[in-house]
């Protein structure tokens, strides 16, 4: 009944009538589910699970937990040097061979506190353990109704928060660090892997302004991914320029790539050059300004979630001609996971194709795209500033919006140097070094 009315309603027009499908639209409840895997937990007991090919674990927490642990689940993931290499921790097992009927020869609490399972297979015995704390990490999985999403990557899980800013936010914790502090120390290159991760943008202040330095900076934690901009590229206006970045036009908030399998992860942008070569102006133009995507994400959830949700279920088909090639990609605007939290941003007007929807979702859509574009443009979402000579910013090209105010090409000398980086290689060096903080 609900999604019927919430259907119909789609066909109201104009802002009052997004506005009148927040009654319609029902906003997503998951129950949470407490693991408290933080504290050490034990394993009271385990019985066969009977009919359901499953190991009925009981644990000690409070109140107990009950947990049934399919057999074929567990077996698959014995990390014994049979069915794991213990080096590289990659599985030795072939899974699709398993019976997905198998049941344990026996299994109990061993003296460790360990769940222990006895297997037999080809005639010989195989005893498998699990620690209590990783069977309880998973153990969201197996209880019916708690189920939203895999559970998180264990480095991942140890991340702070991030911080959801605004103008102010930024201002009064200003994500910045040295050059020197990043390029001489473990710790100073964690700090500032730390402030990306938090904030989505992070700055490097002092670094050489030649051509290439922003190679030597990417080295220390990651590689550039090459684009068919090249492996770096240069923002510099030009007399005939392939894209709208290579002039002084006023480039709106935008993410960049949404056209491309997937949009690289990280943006790095180190000014060479910014000089108003006829002086004279307070404001020459050509200032960057970042928006904290997931900030309005998070804005239009609470206060237009019919909004939200028709931003994160239309498809959306991103296009450009680069050298004559032509690249496409579909993404939502607002990329969410399982539990309805939001992981990526696509956005980028001048990159858009035309819609392709169902008539009746043609114009919430565009009053949706507008309430977010008018949140993104408000002044107190952003975050502007003059990029100096000699600082480099990065920024999660998925999570933050940049653009840049228009300048005099004839006036203002501007230079960039810019690359991509793949954000899983970033994060996972920052995973390594956070405990140099």
């Amino acid at each position: 009944m609900i999604a019927a009315s919430f259907a119909r309603s789609l066909f109201v027009t104009g802002r009052q009538g997004i506005s009148s499908l927040r009654a319609h639209y029902p906003k997503r409840h998951y129950e949470a589910f407490s693991l408290k895997h933080k504290n050490k937990v034990s394993i009271l007991s385990v019985v066969p699970g009977g009919h359901h090919r499953s190991a009925k674990v009981i644990f000690d927490d409070s109140p107990s937990t009950t947990v049934n642990f399919k057999y074929i689940w567990l077996r698959d993931n014995c990390k014994c040097s049979r069915c794991v290499d213990q080096s590289t921790k990659q599985k030795l097992i072939d899974t699709p061979s398993l019976d997905v009927n198998i049941r344990p020869e026996r299994l109990n609490v061993n003296a460790d506190g360990q769940l222990a399972v006895e297997w037999a297979e080809n005639g010989q015995n195989h005893t498998s353990v699990y620690e209590p704390e990783w069977l309880m990490r998973y153990s969201r999985c197996f209880i019916e109704d708690n189920f939203a999403s895999p559970v998180e990557d264990e480095q991942a899980s140890q991340r702070p928060p991030l911080t959801l800013w605004d103008r102010t936010t930024i201002w009064k914790n200003l994500p910045e660090i040295s050059y020197a502090e990043v390029m001489e120390s473990d710790k100073g290159l964690a700090l500032w892997l730390e402030m990306f991760h938090r904030f989505g943008t992070a700055l490097l202040r002092g670094v050489p302004t030649t051509k290439g330095k922003i190679i030597e900076v990417v080295k220390r934690f990651a590689y550039v991914k090459e684009t068919s901009y090249g492996v770096t590229f240069d923002v510099v206006a030009e007399p005939d320029p392939e894209h709208l970045a290579y002039t002084g036009t006023h480039l709106h908030h935008h993410t960049d790539m949404n056209y491309r399998e997937k949009s690289p992860g990280m943006q790095l942008l180190h000014c060479l050059k910014s000089i108003d070569t006829k002086g004279g102006s307070s404001d020459p133009g050509g200032m960057s300004f970042l928006v904290d995507g997931f900030r309005a994400a998070k804005w239009l959830k609470e206060n237009e979630p019919a909004a939200f949700h028709i931003l994160s279920a239309t498809p959306v088909r991103f296009q450009i001609s680069v050298n004559g090639v032509k690249f496409s990609q579909t993404w939502p605007i607002i990329c969410t996971d399982n539990e309805g939290e939001v992981t990526e941003i696509h956005y980028n007007n001048r990159t858009m194709g035309p819609l392709q929807a169902p008539t009746h979702l043609i114009t919430p859509f565009y009053h949706s795209y507008s309430l977010l574009t008018e949140k993104i443009r408000t002044e107190s979402m952003q975050f502007a500033f003059h990029l100096a000579p000699g600082d480099l910013l990065a920024f999660n090209n998925r999570r933050v919006l940049h653009g840049r105010t228009s300048f005099d090409e004839t006036r203002v000398s501007r230079h960039l140097e810019g690359c991509y980086v793949d954000i899983d290689e970033t994060m996972a060096i920052y995973d390594s070094l956070r405990n140099k903080i």
